[in-house]
């Protein structure tokens, strides 16, 4: 299994995949970063709760790490890998296990970039401001760790949702759209916390509460219901594809 985890990490990291997405993330979260710095008044940006606000900026790392996770079970389907895979390892349901392992590495990963890239910058724009620097407090330490696990959950999500389609572009576009529209959607009924990007979001926030998020414990056990039956039906599919 070991080695199986090495070999799915392995085909990430020989392809430009991590280069475009590390790039999106320096793009997103310092875009995001500098417009709400310059946007606010000192007396706010002083604040505990606005520098976690910025801190939560890193969270778009678990959007990116679901889109990873699609990517690795998908991807070889889509490129026609996936053969050479099963003629390494017939048990296909250890393939599987290998990549929600390796899913779960590379979130925790993306999430800890995008940690890194968000904290420089708005570290960079404080100390600049001369303003209390918060940034190293333990609230937000528990917020980054929060997006770590957050990040590990979706990469996982994503790897069983790839799986299940085998399709890497219907894969991703369902996904987003679902985060943009069909959970906004779910919203009008009034049971948004229970949607998947929502429970993902509560472990996020480090059990923040607010109406429209769990707590942080039932928050990780609704995600992790969805993670456990997106994983068994993808590795129902991949058992079942007519690959060989």
């Amino acid at each position: 299994m070991i080695r199986l985890v090495r070999a799915e990490l392995a085909k990430l990291s020989t392809t430009r995949l991590f280069l475009w997405l590390g790039l999106l993330i320096v793009a997103l979260s310092g875009f995001v970063t500098t417009i709400t710095v310059l946007s606010d008044d000192e007396s706010s940006l002083a604040t505990l709760s606005q520098q976690r606000s910025l801190a939560q900026f890193a969270a778009v790392g678990a959007i990116i790490a679901l889109i990873v996770g699609i990517v690795m079970s998908s991807g070889e389907y889509a490129h026609g890998t996936i053969a050479h895979t099963f003629l390494v390892s017939p048990v296909r349901p250890r393939v599987t296990a290998a990549k929600l392992i390796a899913g779960a590495i590379v979130g925790v990963l993306v999430a800890g970039f995008a940690e890194l890239v968000t904290w420089t910058i708005a570290a960079a724009w404080i100390s600049g401001k001369s303003l209390p620097f918060l940034l190293d407090s333990r609230r937000i330490l528990e917020t980054y760790l929060g997006i770590l696990g957050a990040g590990a959950l979706a990469a996982v999500l994503g790897v069983g949702l790839g799986a299940l389609l085998r399709r890497q572009t219907a894969a991703i576009v369902l996904a987003l759209i679902w985060l943009l529209v069909g959970e906004p959607v779910v919203s009008i009924a009034g049971i948004q916390e229970y949607a998947p990007g929502h429970a993902i979001a509560a472990v996020a926030v480090a059990g923040e509460r607010s109406g429209e998020l769990l707590g942080l414990w039932p928050g990780l056990l609704v995600a992790l219901v969805y993670l456990a039956g997106f994983a068994a039906a993808g590795a129902v599919a991949m058992n079942r594809s007519d690959v060989s």
